[in-house]
């Protein structure tokens, strides 16, 4: 599945790398990675859990989209309502995240813990250039419990939580070696209005 076709330039405002490479038409391919973490106590005085993702970024990748899953093992086993719970526990998962990237360069992307529906909304709706990861960066998710499934433990082996991060990468990575400025350096040698300022940031 392709990415959303852009406008070349609007694209190139918010990265002026991924338009050069929609521009020469490189092929891109989908790419998934996944926080994951199992509450196995579930106090809601307890340190967050911490998970990294589940591989490593080994080329520069836009992440356009999270989603995630909730497991409740031994929760209304054999019930026939278990995924109306489930479905219904999304809205709410009483989970809070605080999330950072791990180096090239390192920061914070939530300062306070956020409610885990409200983090993953966001993206959708504010990020139509996707979010840049570079080669060998990684995250570092925190993940804390403030309620509990159900609301009631009695049951409740663990509390599974899938954080998925989906987004795209060029087929061709020698796109990854190339700066911002390069970029729009090169649109603008093929006739687009690219801003001296767009690129230098990346």
């Amino acid at each position: 599945m392709q990415p959303k076709s852009f406008d070349i330039e609007k694209l190139a405002l918010h990265d002026p790398v991924a338009a050069y490479g929609r521009l020469l038409g490189i092929p891109t391919a989908p790419v998934s990675f996944n926080s994951v973490v199992s509450f196995n106590n579930f106090s809601l005085q307890q340190i967050p859990l911490q998970a990294g993702l589940d591989t490593t970024i080994a080329f520069r990748t836009w992440i356009d989209s999270l989603t995630f899953d909730l497991q409740c093992p031994g929760l209304f086993t054999g019930n026939v309502f278990q995924s109306l719970f489930l479905a219904q526990l999304k809205q709410n998962p009483g989970v809070s995240i605080q999330m950072q990237v791990q180096s090239g360069p390192k920061y914070l992307v939530s300062q306070q813990f956020t409610p885990l529906q409200n983090f993953v909304n966001m993206f959708a709706s504010r990020w139509p250039g996707g979010w840049v990861l570079y080669k060998q960066q990684n995250i570092l998710t925190s993940f804390m419990l403030t309620q509990v499934p159900s609301g009631d433990d009695s049951g409740l082996n663990a509390y599974n939580i899938t954080l998925t991060f989906n987004g795209w990468q060029f087929l061709d990575h020698t796109l990854d070696e190339m700066t911002g400025e390069e970029a729009a350096c090169k649109l603008r040698d093929k006739g687009f209005n690219i801003p001296e300022m767009c690129g230098s940031r990346y």
